[in-house]
């Protein structure tokens, strides 16, 4: 697991916490979703990196 896909996991777990579990609102909350999906696109992409020794 790299950075990447670390960090989009814990905006979804983050997401889902503030959004069904503690009912904020706010509609900038979608923005960790948005986030996420975005590291989720660029790990797919460009994959996971090779380490080449």
């Amino acid at each position: 697991m790299n950075l990447t896909l670390l960090a989009a996991i814990g905006l979804v777990v983050a997401w889902i916490l503030l959004l069904f579990v503690a009912a904020v609102p706010s509609g900038a909350i979608h923005l960790l979703y948005a986030g996420a999906v975005i590291l989720f696109a660029r790990r797919a992409l460009i994959g996971a990196p090779r380490f080449r020794s």
